[in-house]
């Protein structure tokens, strides 16, 4: 965010306001606090900067929230219809195609109803990682990277950003990129995550 609003980009930037502990409370398939949260942001953003519509961007899960927040259908009883106000949508490291057990009834309600670049007048790009593979046994990082390819996509000897396998952050559909030695978090890549200086113009459209 401090890139995006800083030269030579100077975008006016909203950041939701959504804790780790926030998110630690969310259970499958109730995401609406997230959804709730992020439509607070957008509508905030409408109103102070008059705009008319807003560019998105997601980091790994809250790639599939901005996803359900462009839904006309109703999610958990709310309709949130935010393809009235969106004119892209980014994704950085979410997986797309995922077989995650936590998130497995949200991410099926998504696909069934939503798939791929659902809504043709929004601009869809979805960024995904290619640096470190899976490894049983191997540096902590291939190991790290292993038990998470493992559990969450049913595969751990895939190459990913360290979090999620490449090829689940595709996105039919969409505009879809990959970037060689992109890692998935800052707290352990703070020089080569996706929101790392060196990084963000590499996915990020300042057109």
């Amino acid at each position: 965010a401090r890139i995006l609003a800083a030269p030579p980009y100077n975008r006016i930037v909203y950041v939701v306001n959504f804790s780790r502990l926030d998110w630690l409370a969310l259970r499958d398939p109730n995401f609406g606090p997230a959804l709730d949260a992020l439509a607070a942001t957008v509508q905030i953003a409408l109103s102070e900067t008059g705009a008319d519509t807003i560019d998105l961007i997601g980091h790994s899960a809250g790639g599939r929230i901005a996803r359900a927040y462009l839904a006309d259908e109703p999610y958990q009883g709310v309709r949130y219809a935010g393809h009235k106000v969106v004119a892209s949508l980014t994704t950085l490291g979410t997986a797309h195609a995922t077989s995650e057990v936590w998130v497995k009834q949200f991410a099926d309600w998504l696909e069934a109803r939503y798939p791929g670049a659902a809504f043709p007048h929004i601009k869809y790009r979805a960024v995904a990682g290619r640096n470190v593979r899976g490894r049983r046994f191997g540096s902590p990082e291939e190991m790290i990277a292993y038990r998470s390819y493992e559990v969450s996509f049913g595969n751990g000897n895939l190459i990913g950003d360290g979090i999620v396998p490449t090829a689940a952050c595709y996105l039919a559909g969409a505009d879809n990129l990959i970037l060689e030695g992109a890692r998935h978090a800052p707290y352990n890549a703070p020089a080569t995550w996706y929101g790392a200086r060196d990084v963000v113009p590499l996915w990020f459209d300042a057109g």
